[in-house]
């Protein structure tokens, strides 16, 4: 063998040693950085999953708040029952006969049952005509022994006759208070059904 060939020899070993460390070197990289790559990943999934777990808690934690301010809310409020009869009546009072206008009668009793105060209150009344004409649409006090009227006219009518005109100034119902309630509407017309709703705000 000649020192040409045994060169050519040494110089493809020494080549092929190379080009194998080469290929070692790049596959444990590549191994080197697939373990990074897979510890990272399965890091930010355990991060998704805390992130999942702490909204998940924010969550409940506010449904937590909001009950509680519902609670505190429940404690803090009024509520107004009633126990009511309405009527449409012509006017049956020989003192004080008007002959052309009805009234909505409303009597019984409005009582506090809720925890705060009622400010404001009073009761909504609406009420229409058979054929659907609104009559009534008026918020009057917790009141007994009163009379009001639903424009300027009828006003004017009572007036002329010493029908005094009572006072729509809503009042106040303290927790447990019950008011008695006897009043009556005037309106024109003739009124076929109605709603009578308490109605009452938590704060003056």
């Amino acid at each position: 063998m000649t020192t040409k060939t045994r060169i050519n020899k040494k110089i493809i070993a020494i080549s092929v040693l190379i080009a194998i460390l080469f290929v070692s070197a790049i596959s444990a990289t590549i191994l080197y950085y697939n373990g990074v790559v897979n510890q990272k990943d399965s890091q930010i999934a355990n991060q998704n999953n805390e992130t999942a777990n702490i909204n998940d808690e924010i969550a409940n934690l506010t449904s937590q708040n909001s009950n509680l301010k519902g609670q505190i809310t429940n404690l803090t409020s009024a509520y107004l029952v009633n126990a009511l009869g309405i009527s449409e009546v012509g006017n049956t009072s020989e003192e004080f006969f008007i002959p052309y206008y009805y009234r909505l009668y409303i009597a019984g009793s409005v009582t506090n049952t809720g925890e705060g105060t009622a400010d404001n209150a009073g009761l909504h009344v609406v009420a229409y005509s058979a054929d659907g004409t609104l009559e009534i649409n008026m918020t009057v006090p917790l009141s007994s022994g009163v009379t009001f009227r639903t424009d300027a006219e009828i006003n004017s009518y009572l007036e002329e006759h010493n029908y005094g005109v009572s006072s729509l100034q809503l009042g106040i119902l303290y927790s447990g208070q019950t008011s008695t309630i006897d009043l009556d509407i005037y309106h024109e017309g003739i009124v076929a059904n109605w709603t009578v709703t308490p109605v009452w705000t938590n704060t003056p």
